[in-house]
C-alpha cells in the first residue's frame, strides 16, 4: 500500500489525538507520543500541518516496512 496524500483527514485525526490506533511502527509510535503533545498545547492549523508533514514523511522514508503497511491498513483500510 502507498502512503496516502498528507490531505487525509486521517492524519490531521491522528497527530491532534482525536483519533488513535494500535501502531506497529515503533518511530511512528514514539513520533505521535511528541506530535499529540505539542499540538494539543498549541492547536493551530500550522501546528497540525506541520505534525502531519513530520508523520507522513517517516511513514514515506520506510513504506516498505512490514510495521509500516500494517499501519497504513490499520488506518486508512
Amino acid at each position: 500500500m502507498d502512503v496516502p496524500a498528507k490531505n487525509k483527514q486521517q492524519w490531521a485525526d491522528i497527530v491532534t489525538g482525536k483519533k488513535t490506533y494500535d501502531l506497529k511502527f515503533l518511530a511512528a509510535k514514539i513520533l505521535l507520543g511528541r506530535l499529540v503533545r505539542t499540538i494539543s498545547a498549541n492547536p493551530t492549523p500550522t501546528n497540525v500541518r506541520e505534525g502531519v508533514d513530520q508523520l507522513h514523511a517517516l511513514y514515506e522514508k520506510n513504506s516498505s516496512a512490514p510495521s509500516v503497511q500494517l499501519d497504513l491498513k490499520n488506518i486508512f483500510g
